[in-house]
C-alpha cells in the first residue's frame, strides 16, 4: 500500500520531545514502527515518502544561545542519514510586536472579558506556514498521483481540518481508487493533559492516540550521523544526563588522550576494553550515554584511559 507520511514537526517537539531524551529522533523509524501498529503493516515508505515541516527558530527568540546551531546539527543529521527517505519542507518564524488583552479580574476576583482587559504590548513569536505547506502537500499528492493509497498526518494541528475534508470529499467523488487517512497523536503515553482532537480523529480511518517512551527511544539517531561532507553531532544538552556527559567527553578530548571531540566520540563508538577494577557493558558506549548506570561505568573508564594516555 503506497503511503506517504507529512509530519508536522513543531507539533511532534512540543507534543513529544521537548523536556526529554528523545530530541535526536530518526522519524522514518519512528513511523515505520507506529505503522505496524496501527495494523498498517503493509504500508510501503518509497523514496520520500516522509515529508517533515518544519522552520529554523530565530535567534532572538531562542531559549538560549546553542538552540539555533543544535537545531541546524539535528537538520543536518536528518539529511545525512535520512536524505532518500524523508524530505524537509521549511516555512518561516516570525517575530513581531502587536498588543493584547492581559488577564485581569474585577473586584470579586472573577477574571474579565478579553474586551474589558487592559491591552499590553507584546513580542508575538510564532512558527508560520508549516500547516498551511501541510495541507497543500497532501492534497496534492491525494489529487496527482493516482498510485498513492494511504495518506497519514502526524499532528493535533486543527488547522489541516480542511485538507483532511478535501481528501474525503475527492474520495467521494471516485475519480480515483479511494485514499485511506491516518492519523497519529504526537504525545507520549504518560501526558494525561494533551489530548487527540475529536474533530480529526473523526476524519481518519485509523487513529493512534498516543506514542510510547519505547518506540521514541528505539528511534533514536546514532550520536554521530556521518554525511558526503559533513558530520552531525547529536547536541551535548539533548542528553538525559548532560553534565556527564560533557565530563566524558572532556576527559576523551584532552591534548594527549584522543586530541578533539570528534575523536572522543570515535573512542565511544567502540566497546569498551575489559580492564581490572572496572565493571563492564555490553554493547557500543556511545548507544548508551542515557542509560543511568551505563554511563557512570562509561565516564570511569573514560577516567582510567586518559590518566594511562597521560602516563604513557
Amino acid at each position: 500500500m503506497k503511503t506517504r507520511v507529512y509530519i508536522d514537526g513543531y507539533n511532534l517537539y512540543f507534543g513529544c520531545l521537548k523536556g526529554t531524551p528523545f530530541k535526536w529522533l530518526d522519524p522514518v523509524s519512528l513511523i515505520e514502527t507506529l505503522l505496524v501498529r496501527s495494523g498498517a503493516s503493509e504500508s510501503a515508505l518509497d523514496e520520500l515518502a516522509v515529508k517533515f515541516f518544519t522552520a529554523e527558530i530565530s535567534e532572538r527568540a531562542a531559549s538560549d544561545r546553542s538552540s539555533l546551531n543544535d537545531q541546524r546539527s539535528y537538520h543536518l543529521a536528518l539529511n545525512n542519514h535520512c536524505s532518500n527517505r524523508l524530505q524537509t519542507i521549511k516555512g518561516n518564524y516570525s517575530i513581531d510586536k502587536t498588543k493584547f488583552p492581559k488577564v485581569e479580574h474585577d473586584e470579586r476576583g472573577k477574571e474579565k472579558e478579553p474586551r474589558s482587559s487592559e491591552r499590553v504590548k507584546i513580542w508575538k513569536m510564532e512558527e508560520k506556514q508549516s500547516d498551511v505547506n501541510v495541507a497543500l502537500e497532501a492534497v496534492y499528492d491525494a489529487v496527482t498521483d493516482l498510485t498513492l493509497e494511504h495518506i497519514v498526518f502526524v499532528t493535533n494541528d486543527t488547522d489541516i481540518m480542511p485538507a483532511l475534508r478535501k481528501i474525503q470529499h475527492h474520495n467521494e467523488l471516485k475519480l480515483r481508487k479511494p485514499v485511506k487517512i491516518g492519523l497519529i497523536i504526537p504525545t507520549r503515553k504518560s501526558d494525561t493533559e494533551r489530548k487527540g482532537n475529536k474533530s480529526l480523529k473523526d476524519c481518519a480511518d485509523w487513529t493512534i492516540e498516543y506514542i510510547h517512551d519505547e518506540e521514541l527511544q528505539a528511534a533514536r539517531l546514532p550520536c554521530r550521523v556521518f554525511g558526503p561532507r559533513k558530520t552531525a553531532l547529536k547536541p551535548i544538552s539533548w542528553f538525559k544526563h548532560s553534565e556527564k556527559v560533557q565530563e566524558v567527553l572532556n576527559l576523551l578530548s584532552q591534548k594527549g588522550v584522543e586530541g578533539s571531540v570528534p575523536k572522543a566520540w570515535k573512542w565511544l563508538e567502540r566497546p569498551l576494553h575489559r580492564a581490572d577494577g572496572l565493571e563492564d557493558i555490553e554493547g557500543i558506549p556511545a548507544e548508551l550515554m542515557d542509560d543511568d548506570t551505563a554511563l557512570e561505568i562509561i565516564h570511569q573508564h573514560a577516567k582510567a584511559y586518559a590518566d594511562y594516555k597521560k602516563r604513557s
